[in-house]
């Protein structure tokens, strides 16, 4: 328990609710349903959101009223694209193509008709007001179910993370099947998987655009020496033996 409300690291209540709902295709949900009221309690005391989509059908089944708190919008105004018109300048292909890597996964595993992944990553998005950018956790959790209709479902949890001080000019990005990584996040979730700077991303990008560390620093207005140091910061944190291993592993991933 935190402050009197139970935490539910694991999210186990979001698939409470699914489960609940899904069997009347999210049509009668009352607003004074217990379950509903604790989970926007929930949602209140971590600054959170959900929301549950039909990923092959582009329809959104549900998304919590705490989208207007958090995003200033109604949940009957929201799209499936929304989220997309809200990120930083410098996040939106990065956010672009790992909504294009969600999809293509949801379809995945459509055609199988079995199985689960996890896509976990943040990106900066204006705060409700629309005067700065904060740092979100995009925490998607996609599985394949026969009801309310047969297709590949997401419950998709968007977490306000700016107040964790380490991740503030990074970016986590994690593909996988790992369970433990679709709960409350924490400081070991968050450097899960692909973490760089923004700086490093960026230098990357270049590099695949076939610039050499000379070129790269003019443009970046720094010296090349620096460029090289970041090159060896990104191989360090790679574990990889060269840049090119580096990006041929991101654009499995979809990061580029």
């Amino acid at each position: 328990m935190k402050n009197g409300i139970a935490t539910y690291e694991d999210y186990s209540l979001f698939f409470k609710f699914f489960l609940e709902h899904a069997k009347d295709n999210f049509k009668s949900i009352d607003p004074n349903d217990s379950l509903l009221m604790e989970l926007e309690r929930y949602m209140t005391e971590n600054n959170q959101l959900f929301y549950i989509t039909d990923v092959i059908n582009l329809e959104i089944k549900f998304i919590s009223k705490r989208v207007k708190t958090m995003f200033g919008i109604d949940q009957d105004k929201v799209t499936t694209g929304f989220f997309l018109t809200t990120t930083h300048p410098d996040d939106l292909r990065r956010h672009h193509l790992a909504r294009a890597k969600l999809i293509s996964i949801a379809q995945e595993i459509y055609i199988r008709k079995s199985g689960t992944k996890i896509i976990s990553a943040n990106f900066r998005g204006r705060n409700p007001e629309g005067e700065e950018y904060i740092n979100y956790l995009y925490q998607c959790f996609l599985f394949y179910n026969k009801i309310p209709f047969e297709s590949t479902y997401l419950i998709l949890v968007i977490t306000d993370i700016s107040g964790f001080d380490k991740i503030h000019k990074k970016f986590h990005h994690y593909i996988g099947s790992d369970p433990e990584v679709f709960r409350f996040p924490d400081e070991e979730l968050l450097n899960k998987g692909v973490i760089f700077s923004h700086t490093e991303f960026r230098i990357i990008e270049l590099i695949n655009e076939g610039l050499s560390s000379k070129e790269i620093a003019e443009k970046l207005y720094r010296s090349p020496y620096t460029i090289n140091t970041h090159r060896t910061n990104i191989l360090q944190k790679s574990g990889k033996n060269s840049v090119n291993e580096v990006i041929h592993d991101l654009i499995d991933q979809g990061l580029l």
